[in-house]
């Protein structure tokens, strides 16, 4: 993604291809639903959770099956960075700073303050043109896969119990242990 966000000709597409690439980090980094979850998050929705004396990002979506919390990973403040420093109204600031006051921008914005309604075509033409459209079982890949691709890392990695991952994703632990079972012995190798 790194060249591709780079090669857009038009002016939008230079504003979406970065956009898209910290919208999939973000995904990746939270497990977040695509869509209504991930687009309506503002800045006022993101914060500084600190336990045992480690400060964490946390953000507030709603959705699907309501609100919660979400803790990111550490690199989520990379992709906070960017999104911020693209924002004309915000890149002066400091990200603490847009954090404390509670701003109501969207995050996912052009720098002109527009916010796309979707990323989907987008995804789209970035999974054409990377050679990734399709899963070696023929699927097309979506932006909804990336919520897969999460919890696989995060039980591959064994950082994550099935109970935490499910209210991260706001699934049941039913509904992981459904679903990703067949993780279990490749985890106990």
């Amino acid at each position: 993604m790194d060249v591709w966000q780079t090669q857009g000709r038009m002016e939008v597409e230079k504003e979406i291809r970065p956009l898209l690439r910290d919208y999939i980090e973000l995904l990746l980094l939270t497990g977040m639903r695509h869509g209504t979850e991930a687009m309506n998050i503002c800045w006022q929705h993101i914060e500084w959770h600190t336990h045992k004396d480690v400060r964490y990002i946390r953000i507030w979506v709603d959705g699907k099956t309501g609100g919660r919390w979400l803790i990111a990973k550490h690199r989520a403040v990379d992709v906070l960075l960017r999104l911020q420093q693209r924002q004309a109204d915000i890149k002066h600031l400091t990200l603490d700073t847009v954090l404390s006051t509670r701003a109501t921008h969207k995050i996912f914005r052009f720098s002109n303050a527009y916010h796309p309604h979707s990323f989907v075509g987008t995804f789209r033409r970035l999974m054409r043109d990377s050679g990734l459209a399709r899963t070696a079982e023929g699927e097309n890949r979506t932006l909804y896969s990336l919520r897969h691709t999460y919890a696989t890392l995060e039980l591959l990695n064994n950082s994550t119990d099935i109970h935490t991952l499910s209210k991260q994703m706001g699934n049941s632990a039913a509904m992981i242990e459904r679903h990703y079972s067949k993780l279990t012995a490749t985890m106990a190798a």
